[in-house]
């Protein structure tokens, strides 16, 4: 299998596509890689899986026990192949099978470069664009051999039903930084959810949810110092929650410094969750006001 995986890689067409990630990965633009620019355009696409589906096949026949040597992952109806990575770039193959459930209610806008081109299969989908305070902006996407997307952290799409399989060819490129996933509610607009791309804001996650769940009331300032940081949007909120819950008046103090800054990116959504909390809570309107005499 191994042999057969440096087969295909040696080839004079491979090669040139896995030069142009390397190059892409080093920061040139799409078009500036010719070889995989007109790949994810279309033209070669079929072509390229086909010849990497034949060779695994083939190895496949003569050991069918062996290993397929490629990354993958099969999970609630998408099987995913990574052909090959290099630094932040990533080209991999997407099966997504047909499914009875009703179509999604809330979508995520990752922090990536993202380019799609479906290789077989039929349906139907939204490309959607993401707007602060307001409904999601969409357009039909249908969804056939040859269609093609482009996404990053503010344009996603969602598939609405499929007749047959699809399979998809993937490039991404992750950014340095990325910013947290946004899972966002379609019909209003609203993030219902965050997540960080990165494993250390990952990592401050768990340890602020960790504290919160062992009472740790110590733990409380440490918490809305970080919140009040520059760090992932997810991990910050993560923080300001247990802060909240272990020390309502440092929480609530983090919370307010927050919502008064003009250029913090979650300023507005720190904004309306202390407001939403005055309205229900109007001890904290009275705490606010000695917090704004102290400042």
């Amino acid at each position: 299998m191994n042999l057969a995986k440096a087969r295909w890689q040696s080839r004079d067409d491979t090669g040139k596509i896995l030069e142009d990630c390397s190059t892409f990965a080093q920061g040139a633009t799409l078009p500036e890689c010719a070889e995989l620019s007109q790949l994810m355009a279309g033209d070669a696409a079929v072509g390229f899986a086909n010849e990497w589906l034949m060779a695994m096949v083939e190895a496949c026949r003569a050991d069918p026990l062996a290993q397929v040597p490629f990354r993958h992952s099969h999970s609630g109806g998408v099987g995913t192949i990574q052909l090959h990575r290099v630094g932040r770039v990533t080209l991999s193959l997407i099966a997504i099978e047909p499914q009875s459930d009703a179509p999604a209610r809330s979508i995520a806008f990752t922090d990536c470069e993202r380019h799609e081109i479906v290789l077989a299969g039929t349906g139907r989908g939204m490309a959607y664009a993401f707007e602060a305070n307001g409904p999601l902006q969409g357009s039909m996407l249908p969804l056939r051999p040859g269609t093609r997307f482009c996404g990053d952290k503010d344009h996603s799409r969602a598939i609405l039903a499929l007749d047959t399989p699809l399979v998809v060819l993937r490039l991404v490129r992750e950014p340095e930084n990325p910013a947290s996933t946004r899972q966002v509610d379609i019909a209003t607009g609203k993030i219902v959810h965050r997540a960080s791309a990165s494993p250390a804001e990952g990592r401050a996650e768990l340890a602020a949810a960790l504290l919160g769940a062992m009472g740790r009331k110590d733990a409380a300032p440490a918490l809305a110092r970080y919140a009040c940081g520059q760090t992932g949007e997810g991990a910050r909120w993560q923080a300001l929650r247990n802060a909240l819950a272990l020390d309502t008046r440092v929480g609530f103090g983090a919370l307010c410094r927050i919502a008064d800054r003009n250029d913090d990116t979650i300023a507005d959504e720190a904004g309306a969750l202390r407001d939403s909390l005055c309205t229900t809570y109007p001890q904290l309107a009275h705490l606010q006001d000695q917090l704004c005499l102290v400042n």
